[in-house]
């Protein structure tokens, strides 16, 4: 996404991807294909970081902090802003 300029990819740590992705349930996983697994990972995530009641008990991977804590360098508002353009870039509907 960040080579084919889409600007939001280049914004968006790679920590805060796989932090994201780490708090996808884990039937969220071993579909007959990735693209399936991507598909449930993105929509999940999309949907739940909408509101932060949804995902204000989400962590970091360490389990150190909240994901969505104030001092984090990021917003619920970036990571929702990255999935759907994710989303929209594999072609998703």
């Amino acid at each position: 996404m960040a080579t084919e300029g889409v600007s939001i990819a280049k914004q968006t740590p790679s920590f805060l991807i796989e932090c994201l992705v780490w708090n996808v349930p884990n039937e969220g996983f071993g579909h007959d294909t990735l693209r399936a697994d991507i598909r449930y990972a993105l929509a999940h995530l999309c949907n739940e970081t909408r509101t932060a009641e949804s995902c204000s008990e989400w962590g970091e991977i360490n389990e150190y902090k909240y994901l969505f804590h104030s001092a984090q360098p990021w917003t619920l508002r970036d990571a929702n802003t990255f999935l759907n353009a994710a989303w929209n870039y594999i072609g998703f509907e």
